[in-house]
């Protein structure tokens, strides 16, 4: 494997860091809505969004290799996300590979340029990994469908304009067959969207409740049965280990740092863990380059994003744990009303408590270790 970069490579480099010194909003990794809506204009002016989507259809038409690069740059900057990164992550993708070009054409410039909102609904009260068990109903009437049921765990819905909605059309047959995803207007009439405050004074997921929801049916995203495929192919598109490496190396800093702050650098028990986590953190930079190495030769398994999740979340939590002992009595004070102001995860005790979802949101820890044995491995299903 070659990780040297050529000549053009590294100008490109250059051209993508100069663009975040100069154009980085000044309210850190998380600024306000408003200042995420212009980061995001700006990110799609410089065809920094949807970087490797087609030309003709507003993406930037980058490589894989040239996509590696942005994202570590980024990531060094620890720039900010697009407000609309459930869109760019996960639904612009998926109607890109399964819309109709009428889908595609309206949907998928305003995806990129922030116009369009997009929240995902998936998690239900009794369904949250288990997408088989989807209960919200979709019922054919004519030209449309009637859409009743509740969803959880929605990030962004107050702030959305669309959803990406998984229903259930069919109760006949297999569960997956009867999934079908539909792509909704939040304005719809019948939707009630219910905020759910977070431990760490977050306002981000909200409960949505659909009650008698009408859409038309050229709302329906490919086929009907079609759900679970379009779900699980956006979920694959998460995937972004070189640049989860270099934040874990900026987590070595930060620990380094807290260390230093409390006198424990020269605590030989604190140093060796430490030492576990620095190297922890070039596995996973490691991993990412391998992962990219066999994107460029054409030989990427999509379903290795799921063993990166397991080592990345639980590597998360891991860090944040160590940094909230080493600050001791300090670790266990925690403001929710500042941290509903700022940014939780500045300190130690709030990524403490944001990070416990991480090895549940976009799928478990038992799920993500189920598709390796049996997508990677091969390993029988019983």
């Amino acid at each position: 494997m070659d990780l040297s970069y050529t000549a053009e490579e590294e100008a490109f480099r250059a051209k993508v860091r100069g663009w975040i010194e100069a154009n980085k909003p000044q309210g850190g990794a998380r600024p306000g809505i408003e200042e995420l809506r212009d980061w995001q204009k700006r990110l799609h002016a410089a065809g920094y969004l949807g970087a490797g989507w087609p030309k003709q259809h507003g993406g930037g038409g980058l490589s894989d290799l040239e996509q590696a690069i942005l994202n570590e740059e980024f990531a060094h900057a620890n720039a900010p996300g697009a407000l609309g990164s459930m869109g760019i992550s996960w639904v612009g993708p998926a109607i890109l590979r399964f819309g109709t070009e009428q889908q595609k054409q309206k949907f998928v410039p305003r995806v990129l340029s922030g116009d369009d909102i997009w929240a995902t609904g998936y998690s239900e009260p009794n369904a949250g990994s288990d997408m088989y068990n989807t209960q919200t109903r979709a019922v054919k009437d004519g030209d449309h469908y009637i859409i009743n049921g509740q969803k959880v765990w929605t990030s962004l819905a107050h702030a959305s304009n669309w959803y990406f909605l998984l229903v259930r059309t069919s109760t006949d047959g297999h569960k997956v067959a009867g999934l079908s995803l539909f792509l909704v207007p939040m304005d719809t009439p019948g939707i009630d969207i219910r905020p759910t405050p977070m431990i760490t004074g977050d306002r981000e997921f909200s409960e949505v409740f659909l009650s008698d929801v009408r859409v038309h049916q050229s709302c329906l995203l490919g086929k009907a049965g079609q759900g679970y495929e379009i779900v699980s192919s956006a979920l694959i598109n998460e995937r972004s280990g070189i640049a989860a490496g270099i934040r874990f190396d900026q987590g070595v800093q930060k620990l380094i740092a807290t260390a230093r702050r409390f006198g424990l650098d020269q605590n030989p028990s604190w140093r060796e863990r430490i030492a576990s986590l620095a190297i922890q953190a070039k596995v996973m930079k490691a991993f990412g380059l391998r992962v990219l190495s066999d994107q460029l030769h054409g030989r990427f398994n999509p379903h290795t994003s799921a063993a990166m999740k397991c080592i990345a979340t639980r590597l998360t939590q891991e860090f944040s744990e160590t940094g909230v002992e080493m600050e001791g009595y300090y670790g266990t004070l925690f403001d929710v009303e500042t941290s509903a102001m700022n940014d939780a995860s500045s300190t130690w005790s709030g990524r403490y408590l944001s990070d416990r979802a991480m090895t549940i949101a976009g799928g478990t820890t038992e799920i993500q270790k189920n598709i390796v044995a049996e997508r990677i491995l091969g390993l029988p299903r019983r």
